[in-house]
C-alpha cells in the first residue's frame, strides 16, 4: 500500500508524556516490582517485547521514542532556535557515547544488586532522558541516529522486517513484502565503532545466558545449588561481561581477517567488517527471543495485570479482574517442550538468516563467486560454534 509516512512528534511527545506518569509511579509508587509498573515497562513491554516487534514490524523506535517530539515542540517555540545552533555530532565521540552507555545499561541489567528496584530503575532512566536531551540540545536530532544505543540498536533489529519502506517521487512510501534482512544485506559498511556497539549487543545477551550457568557459577567456587544471590558474583559478572565482548569482537575480526586472506579479497578490513558485521544482527535477536522468552510470558502476565488497573483504583480496563498469573506452563511436559522447542527454532533460523545475510553480502561485494565463497567460511564457521553455544545454553542447568 501506498502512504505518507506519519508525522512521528505527537507521538512522540505522547509517549514522552506517558513516561512520565512512569517515571512518577517508579519514584513515588508500590514498591514490588511485579505491580509497579515501572520495571514491568522497562524490562518486559520495552526490552523484550517491544524489541521483537521491530524484528516484525521494523522500527517503531522512530515514532514511539520519547525525545523527537518534546525536542521538536521546544525548537519551534524558540523559533528554530535549538536547530541552529545544534552542530554535526563527532562520528567517534557518537559511537563511544552508544558503546559505553549501552554497557552500562547491560551492566545494571545482569550485575547491579537491584535493577528492579523500582526507585532505582526510575532514577537511572531519568538519568539517561536528562542526558540524551542534553546532548540533543548540543547536536540536534542527529544525535538519536548516531549516538543514542537505543536508537541504533532498534533500527538494527528493524533492518530484519519483511515490510520494507520504499519512497516514491511524490513523497509518499510504499509498503511491500520482502526477505527477512533485506534491508541490513543492502546497508552501507557500518564505522568501526558501530561495528563493535553491534557486537556488543550479542554480547551482552549471550552473558545473559551464560551467567546463569552452572558450569559458570563453578568457575568462581560458587555451588549453584545454594546461590547466595547476585551479590556474590558483581566482580566475577563484571569481568565476565568484558571478555565476553572482548573474545566475541576477537573472534569475529580474527574470522573476517583471515576470511579475506582466503579469498584474496583486496576490499580494506574496516569495510569488509563494517558489512560483516550486519549479519550478526539476527543472531543477537534469535539469542533474544530464546532467552526472554520464560520472561515474557510470565511476566507479560504481570503487565497485562498491571495495564487493567495501573492506578490500583479498582479499574478493570481489559477485562481481566479476577485473572491471576500462572506459571504452570513451566512445570507440565508438554509446556516444556513447546517452550524448548520454541527457542530451538529461533536459534536455527536466526543463525540460518545470518549465514544467507552473510552470503548476500559476500556476493554482492565481490564479483568473484568462488572468492566470496571463500572469503565467508570463518565467519561461517563461528556462526556455527554459536550455534552449538547457544544449544548448550538451552541444555545446561541454569539457576533461577
Amino acid at each position: 500500500g501506498r502512504m505518507r509516512p506519519p508525522d512521528p512528534t505527537w507521538i512522540s511527545t505522547i509517549a514522552f508524556l506517558f513516561l512520565l506518569v512512569v517515571l512518577g509511579a517508579g519514584f513515588r509508587g508500590n514498591p514490588d516490582p511485579m505491580t509497579n509498573p515501572m520495571p514491568l515497562l522497562v524490562w518486559t513491554v520495552w526490552w523484550v517485547a517491544l524489541v521483537l516487534l521491530h524484528a516484525v514490524l521494523g522500527n517503531l523506535w522512530a515514532f514511539l521514542n520519547p525525545f523527537v517530539g518534546p525536542y521538536r515542540l521546544v525548537d519551534r517555540v524558540l523559533g528554530g532556535g535549538l536547530s541552529r545552533i545544534a552542530r554535526p555530532p563527532p562520528a567517534g565521540l557518537a559511537a563511544r557515547s552508544a558503546i559505553l552507555v549501552f554497557f552500562a545499561f547491560a551492566w545494571f541489567e545482569l550485575v547491579d544488586l537491584a535493577p528492579n528496584d523500582p526507585p532505582r530503575l526510575a532514577a537511572l532512566v531519568a538519568l539517561y532522558v536528562v542526558l540524551t536531551f542534553a546532548l540533543m540540545a548540543t547536536f540536534g536530532e542527529a544525535w538519536l541516529e548516531r549516538g543514542d544505543p537505543f536508537a541504533i540498536f532498534f533500527r538494527f533489529v528493524g533492518g530484519l522486517s519483511p515490510l520494507l519502506v520504499e519512497a516514491e517521487p511524490d513523497g509518499r512510501r510504499r509498503i511491500a513484502l520482502g526477505w527477512p534482512g533485506a534491508a541490513l544485506a543492502s546497508r552501507p559498511p557500518l564505522p568501526l565503532g558501530l561495528v563493535f556497539f553491534v557486537l556488543l549487543t550479542l554480547a551482552t545477551v549471550s552473558f545473559d545466558g551464560l551467567s546463569r550457568t552452572f558450569a559458570w557459577l563453578a568457575l568462581g567456587g560458587i555451588n549453584p545449588l545454594e546461590f547466595p544471590g547476585r551479590s556474590a558474583v558483581v566482580a566475577m559478572n563484571s569481568v565476565g561481561l568484558a571478555l565476553t565482548f572482548l573474545v566475541l569482537a576477537a573472534g569475529f575480526c580474527g574470522a573476517v581477517a583471515l576470511g579475506r586472506r582466503l579469498g584474496g579479497i583486496t576490499t580494506p578490513l574496516p569495510r569488509l567488517l563494517g558489512r560483516g558485521v550486519l549479519s550478526l544482527v539476527p543472531i543477537s535477536i534469535a539469542f533474544h527471543f530464546a532467552h526472554y522468552l520464560t520472561a515474557l510470558m510470565a511476566d507479560g502476565q504481570y503487565a497485562a495485570l498491571v495495564a487493567n488497573d495501573p492506578l490500583h483504583r479498582g479499574w478493570d480496563l481489559l477485562g481481566l479482574r479476577g485473572y491471576y498469573v500462572t506459571t504452570s506452563f513451566l512445570s507440565t511436559h508438554d509446556g516444556t517442550i513447546a517452550i524448548w522447542t520454541a527457542q530451538t527454532v529461533a536459534i536455527v533460523l536466526g543463525h540460518v538468516l545470518a549465514v544467507v545475510i552473510g552470503h548476500l553480502i559476500a556476493v554482492t561485494d565481490n564479483p568473484d563467486r568462488r572468492r566470496a565463497i571463500l572469503s565467508e567460511l570463518p565467519l561461517a564457521a563461528v556462526m556455527v560454534f554459536y550455534t552449538l553455544f547457544g544449544f548448550w545454553l538451552l541444555s545446561t542447568p541454569v539457576v533461577g
